[in-house]
C-alpha cells in the first residue's frame, strides 16, 4: 500500500509540471504520431486497421507524419518498420524470422526496437512526438519509454513521447492469455495476469516519463472481449482513486452501454458526446458521464492536450 501511495503521489506531479529544465507542452496537432497495433494472434496485422482513425485524425488537423509502424515479418500497409533500428541480437533478441519478428518475439525486444526507432527519427534532433497504441502495443510502448529513463545501457539516451494513448492495453493481464495453458507463445505468456513481465511494468514503470514529461491516457470497456475495463484503464476494479496496474494520469472506462469491444476502439468515430464512461484526469476519483467522447475522439484530445 505505502508504494502505491507514493506512485499515485508521483502521478500527480507528473500531471502538474514538465520535467524541470524541459520545453513546454505544445497543445497542438503538428507532431507526428506513432501508431502501435497489438497481437497477432496466429496471423500478422493489416496496419489498414489505422485508417479509420488516421482519417479522422487529418479531418481533425493532425498534420504530422503518422507512422503506421510494422514489427511482425508479415505485417502489411505499414508505412514504417522497426527492424532498422537497434540490433535483433541485442536485448532478449528471441523470435526471429526472415530478419522481423513473430509471436515468441519478447515484448522487451519489440519496445527495445521501438525506443531506437523514435531517437533515430526524432528524438536524437529534439523532436516529440505523440504515441497511440493499442493492446498489446501499448506494453511496447511503456516498456520502451521506462527503459530509456532508467538509463539502460541498451537502449537509447533520450526519448520525447509527448502523450501516449493506449487502447485496450492488458496492463493488468489480458482474458485470452490468461485461458492458455499450454503451448502459449512467448507473449501470451507475458500477457498473463501476473507474469513476471507485468510485475516488472507496475514494479519499475509506474508512470514512466520521456524527456519534458510524458501524458498517459488509459481506455477500457466493459464490452472489451478480449482485455477487462479495469486491466486496460489502470485502476481498481471498483475505480477507487488509488491506482493499479500503471498510474496513468488520464483514465477512461466505458460502460456496457457503449457496445466497444476490443477492436472497437479503432473505429468508434462519433463526433457526439454520448458515451457514458467513468472518466478521471490525474486526482480524485472517478466521474461518472452519460455525454463522454468515443475513443477515436478522445485519443484525439489526449495526444493533443494536456488536460485532456
Amino acid at each position: 500500500m505505502q508504494r502505491r501511495l507514493v506512485a499515485v503521489a508521483a502521478v500527480l506531479a507528473a500531471c502538474a509540471a514538465a520535467v524541470p529544465g524541459a520545453e513546454a507542452r505544445t497543445d497542438n496537432r503538428s507532431k507526428p504520431v506513432y501508431f502501435i497495433h497489438g497481437f497477432a494472434n496466429g496471423s500478422d496485422s493489416n496496419c489498414n486497421m489505422w485508417t479509420d482513425m488516421t482519417g479522422k485524425f487529418r479531418d481533425w488537423g493532425h498534420s504530422g507524419t503518422f507512422y503506421k509502424m510494422k514489427y511482425y515479418h508479415n505485417d502489411s500497409n505499414c508505412n514504417a518498420d522497426l527492424d532498422h533500428h537497434g540490433s535483433h541480437s541485442t536485448h532478449y533478441g528471441n523470435g526471429h524470422t526472415g530478419g522481423s519478428h513473430t509471436e515468441d518475439t519478447d515484448i522487451r525486444h519489440l519496445g527495445y526496437h521501438l525506443a531506437w526507432h523514435i531517437y533515430d527519427h526524432h528524438s536524437r534532433g529534439g523532436g516529440y512526438v505523440d504515441v497511440v497504441a493499442h493492446s498489446m502495443g501499448g506494453l511496447i510502448t511503456r516498456y520502451a519509454i521506462a527503459q530509456v529513463q532508467r538509463g539502460h545501457s541498451a537502449f537509447p539516451p533520450s526519448i520525447r513521447v509527448e502523450d501516449a494513448v493506449t487502447l485496450g492495453t492488458p496492463h493488468g493481464g489480458a482474458r485470452f492469455a490468461d485461458a492458455c495453458a499450454i503451448n502459449c507463445n512467448t507473449q501470451v505468456q507475458q500477457m498473463k495476469m501476473g507474469s513476471s513481465f507485468l510485475v516488472w511494468l507496475q514494479d519499475n514503470a509506474w508512470n514512466p516519463q520521456g524527456y519534458g514529461g510524458t501524458d498517459w491516457t488509459t481506455m477500457g470497456s466493459d464490452d472489451d472481449n478480449a482485455v477487462a475495463a479495469d486491466r486496460a484503464a489502470a485502476t481498481d476494479s471498483d475505480r477507487d482513486p488509488v491506482n493499479k496496474y500503471m498510474g496513468s494520469c488520464h483514465k477512461t472506462w466505458y460502460t456496457t452501454k457503449n457496445d466497444i469491444e476490443h477492436s472497437d476502439f479503432l473505429h468508434d468515430m462519433q463526433t457526439t458526446t454520448t458515451a457514458e464512461a467513468y472518466v478521471r484526469h490525474c486526482s480524485g476519483g472517478f466521474t461518472f458521464y452519460t455525454g463522454s467522447y468515443w475513443p477515436v475522439r478522445r485519443s484525439d484530445l489526449a495526444v493533443t492536450y494536456g488536460s485532456q
